[in-house]
């Protein structure tokens, strides 16, 4: 590689991001790695996303824009920020959030994890998880992530020391427990192993796509929190069921929604696509098997609220 080819690129996919994405931006030019490009996928944005981005791509040459004709969806948008990043040719790509900070030293010490881990798939640090204004949520050790005010939003330290374990069914079931998703998606990746990867294809599929990545390896762990997502009122998090799919796909569903189904579906076609030995693929089921007959699917078909299946309403 050349001394001055990236080490990594970025694919940072927003829609009306002007709010927080030149602190975004900031946030990767801090970085003490400067071997990197930026793809900023504008998912047709109609704030001032375009003029952000390209004042920034003029001053700085490593930040590079790219514009949807129309709205693909979160999905959408997020596979195509991450196939340019990919065509870049950088061995490493991340997701970079319009709205999250890694730290100054976080590149730096994921890409010497990666070198040091030559099996692991990818790399992540420990989390602090902050508000609109940037201020750091409350950490709840007892109930294992950060308490927001609404509920607690999870990650621990334990969660990502199990990614790391040989096992890849020990991987994949303590990532379908502990919902992990939500923050794995923005670590560190080999571009090698995302392309091997299937793309996001159906509402929450982030999941499957995590997935089918730790199944393909374990990923490696920095102790130290150099990385800090903003959870803040306008996050997916808060969306309902139907609302999210809206938001992921850019079409509002109808009728039923059994979203854990297919994403059974989607697990298990992860199972297959990984390139598991005969003992691996083996542990890979079981764990499938175990958390399907979890407690939460039952919830969701008899519980009435935002996130059942039928559509029931509370009240």
């Amino acid at each position: 590689m050349p001394d001055d080819a990236p080490r990594i690129a970025f694919a940072v996919p927003v829609y009306n991001g002007a709010r927080y994405l030149p602190e975004a931006l900031a946030a990767l030019q801090a970085q003490t790695e400067t071997r990197w490009v930026a793809v900023v996928t504008d998912n047709a944005s109609t704030d001032d996303t375009a003029a952000i981005v390209r004042r920034a791509s003029v001053e700085d040459p490593r930040i590079r824009y790219h514009r949807n004709p129309t709205n693909l969806g979160a999905n959408g948008n997020f596979n195509r920020s991450m196939a340019l990043a990919v065509e870049t040719g950088a061995p490493a790509v991340k997701w970079a959030a319009h709205d999250d900070r890694p730290r100054p030293e976080y590149v730096a010490r994921c890409l010497d994890a990666l070198d040091a881990r030559p099996e692991a798939i990818g790399v992540h640090t420990a989390i602090m998880l902050v508000d609109d204004d940037g201020a750091p949520y409350p950490y709840d050790a007892t109930r294992g992530g950060f308490a927001d005010g609404e509920g607690v939003w999870a990650w621990t330290r334990e969660t990502q020391v199990a990614f790391a374990d040989p096992d890849p069914g020990v991987r994949l079931l303590r990532f379908l427990r502990d919902k992990a998703g939500q923050w794995l998606i923005y670590a560190v990746f080999r571009s090698d192993a995302v392309a091997a990867t299937r793309p996001l294809t159906m509402p929450g599929v982030e999941d499957a796509f995590c997935a089918e990545l730790l199944l393909r390896g374990p990923l490696a762990f920095v102790e130290d929190p150099l990385f800090e997502q903003r959870h803040h009122a306008r996050s997916a998090r808060h969306l309902s069921r139907r609302d999210y799919i809206e938001y992921e796909t850019g079409v509002r569903p109808t009728g039923l929604m059994l979203p854990s189904a297919g994403r059974a579906v989607e697990f298990a076609r992860a199972i297959q696509r990984a390139p598991l030995a005969g003992a691996g693929r083996r542990s890979a089921w079981s764990a499938l098997a175990r958390f399907a007959v979890g407690p939460e699917r039952l919830r969701n078909l008899v519980v009435p609220g935002p996130n059942n299946y039928f559509g029931l309403g509370a009240g």
